[in-house]
């Protein structure tokens, strides 16, 4: 379960600050807190009574691509999805003719949320395979033969 919620956090589904695996549902919980109990149902108070947070994704899917694939790259290939199901026609606006426009603006920000946390979920999983340490070197040709041979 904990890598369930892992995945979920890396993505944003659901969008929220936290999330807090519990056996029963507190009589006073922290505002703006996922709660679930482990069944695949996530849960907050809003003050005054508990409401479902709506999900992209079923328990059970993220975790067989955590199965397959690991917490990170299930993350992306999620993500990878949320850019798939990105749909277009609902960033139509109408104007005051009537006539309809695209808001591609609105759109690209979508898009590009999702490729940066693609990317950065991707520079991640470089550092955890030892690909990417963050280190920097520069390095010098050196000659061969005594001569230096250039490009």
């Amino acid at each position: 379960m904990n890598e369930i919620i892992e995945v979920r956090r890396k993505i944003g589904d659901p969008i929220t600050p936290d999330f807090i695996l519990v056996e029963d549902l507190p009589a006073l919980p922290f505002q703006d807190v996922a709660y679930t109990t482990g069944n695949g149902v996530y849960q907050y108070f809003d003050g005054v009574e508990w409401r479902l947070y709506s999900l992209k994704f079923s328990n059970n899917y993220i975790l067989e691509l955590i199965k397959k694939h690991g917490v990170i790259r299930a993350s992306i290939r999620l993500i990878d999805n949320l850019i798939a199901r990105i749909d277009p026609t609902a960033y139509l606006s109408s104007a005051n003719t009537g006539g309809q426009s695209m808001s591609f603006q609105s759109l690209g920000e979508i898009m590009e949320f999702y490729e940066r946390l693609r990317d950065r979920l991707l520079e991640e999983e470089a550092e955890e395979a030892g690909m990417n340490s963050g280190l920097m070197l520069e390095t010098k040709r050196r000659p061969v033969g005594g001569v230096l041979e250039y490009e």
